[in-house]
């Protein structure tokens, strides 16, 4: 399967692969560790002559994981003399892939998808999962530098992806890092509230700070941006003149 260049494709998008295997066994030579040099850094490295990508004290390790995992991950039960397929669930849930089908992609991508179904319905392939991180990172940049327009944008965008909300983890993520930017904005509405400066001054700089937090997500506006309102409408009052 790792020849088939259509299933790896596939593979690359929708699932993490890992391979594990004992290495070099009596006269097996075949898994002994080679050293090539990084066409890219020049550097000499270990690389494994048949998995590409890997080294062999990687797979070596993978296959020792497996056989005495971590607490909450399921044991696998590997026995010698042919090749065993997997699947290995978020919760540490271990299923086998029959040989029967494990060799042949169209099977093989069915049983993954109707695994993975078990844990989301629409699970997020790898390009549009990389998308969305790149725009959590994004936010949390501006968010740092201040720019809370700028992160808000960047938050939008994983809130408003279809596939990122039927994902809870990712829904609970953002909310998290808006509620952040909504905490440093609600000190920037007391700095300004509790200032020197005349009430319309104050107005001025209150509607650049709503401009900046005023982005509508879909579990609703920053608290915040009441409050603003709210300041503004009262500041403007106070500094109506009076009816006779």
């Amino acid at each position: 399967m790792l020849a088939n260049e259509e299933w790896v494709t596939w593979a690359n998008e929708n699932v993490v692969l890992v391979v594990g295997h004992d290495g070099a066994t009596g006269e097996n030579k075949e898994h002994e560790s080679t050293k090539v040099t990084d066409p890219k850094t020049k550097e000499e490295k270990e690389v494994c002559p048949l998995y590409t990508g890997l080294t062999c004290e990687e797979h070596k390790k993978i296959r020792a994981e497996v056989s005495s995992p971590k607490d909450g991950f399921g044991k696998i039960d590997v026995p010698g003399g042919f090749p065993n397929s997997w699947m290995i669930g978020p919760d540490g849930v271990v299923e086998k892939i029959e040989n029967k089908d494990a060799a042949i992609p169209k099977n093989l991508e069915d049983a993954l998808i109707a695994f993975q179904k078990k844990y989301d319905a629409k699970p997020i392939p790898t390009k549009s999962f990389e998308k969305l991180k790149k725009s959590l990172a994004d936010g949390d940049a501006a968010a740092e530098a201040g720019k809370w327009k700028d992160a808000l944008a960047a938050y939008l965008k994983v809130d408003s992806d279809g596939l990122a909300k039927k994902q809870a983890h990712l829904v609970e993520k953002v909310k998290a890092k808006v509620a952040a930017v909504n905490e440093k904005a609600a000190a920037k509405l007391a700095e300004i509230k509790d200032g020197s400066d005349a009430p319309a001054d104050k107005v001025k700089a209150l509607k650049a700070l709503r401009d900046q937090v005023g982005a509508k997500f879909s579990f609703g506006n920053l608290a915040v941006v009441a409050d603003v309102d709210a300041l503004v409408k009262e500041l403007a009052a106070a500094a109506a003149p009076a009816k006779k």
